[in-house]
């Protein structure tokens, strides 16, 4: 892969306009970097848009939108996002973190892949 280059991958069965599903990403970084922690310190220190919605910085929200957030994490220095959307709906959130991951970080990012995980609904006792 050429450096700078970002690959992107959807992969799942699950119709992305189904109304159950759940959307991760994960952020592979080159080499040994931590792709949370760069997140983390450019939503921190530098973004205008984005901010954390809670201390121990695993919430983050976008200003253009009231109700939605996503769940951060790490593993092992890879990124690890859950889209919670509010009432832009979920496609909002994922193109503007995906448009800010690639602008902040083209050097850095390895490759970008999005789950549509369709979420398995418990039926209600009777």
């Amino acid at each position: 892969m050429l450096s700078g280059q970002v690959n992107l991958l959807i992969s799942g069965w699950a119709s992305p306009s189904a109304p159950h599903v759940m959307i991760k990403i994960q952020v592979v970084p080159q080499g040994g970097s931590d792709a949370y922690r760069l997140l983390r310190d450019k939503v921190t220190h530098k973004a205008k848009t984005w901010s954390w919605a809670n201390k121990a910085k695993t919430r983050l929200v976008h200003s253009g939108q009231s109700t939605g957030y996503i769940e951060v994490g790490s593993a092992d220095g890879v990124l690890v996002a859950e889209l919670y959307p509010g009432e832009s709906g979920q496609y909002f959130l994922i193109e503007k973190l995906v448009g800010r991951l690639v602008a902040w970080f083209p050097q850095e990012i390895f490759a970008i892949n999005i789950q549509f995980v369709p979420e398995v609904r418990k039926p209600k006792k009777k």
